[in-house]
């Protein structure tokens, strides 16, 4: 695939159009369908949490879209040179349910975050995921802003 190809999927990905008005129930089944087009089986997400095999992946996601039912995403810019694709997103929504043990605060998130994906035969295999985590747990008010 192209570079343009493999921007356009990762772009695809994180826009999340695939799960606009998908119920609670359906999410995963929604979820795992996306990630098979899009993601290789081999698939493994490194992050400063641990890492993250195709299957863990796919939990991470579901527990991120049924926590925050309105969850989007808007990337902001794209870089790609030969396999990898860096994309610049902020991610929002609203906190509705319990997530990372944190049960729910009803309040709106916004989180800058920045992804390097790696391609291999037209399916991102392997990439790399660094979110504000400690602005996400701020906002939640798990811990101080100050």
């Amino acid at each position: 695939m192209s570079i343009e190809e493999n921007k356009e999927l990762m772009r695809r990905w994180y826009e999340m159009d695939d799960f606009k008005g998908i119920q609670k129930d359906e999410m995963e089944k929604a979820l795992r369908k996306v990630v098979a087009e899009i993601f290789a089986p081999e698939w493994i997400a490194h992050s400063p949490q641990g890492d993250m095999p195709y299957e863990a992946f796919i939990q991470h996601n579901v527990a991120v879209m049924n926590s925050f039912p309105d969850f989007n995403c808007t990337v902001e810019d794209q870089i790609a040179e030969g396999d990898k694709v860096v994309t610049r997103l902020i991610m929002r929504g609203t906190h509705l349910e319990q997530y990372r043990g944190i049960p729910p605060t009803g309040k709106k998130i916004e989180v800058g975050g920045i992804s390097i994906g790696r391609f291999a035969d037209g399916k991102a295999v392997e990439g790399w995921l660094l979110t504000d985590t400690l602005g996400l747990m701020q906002q939640l008010g798990a811990i101080p802003s100050k």
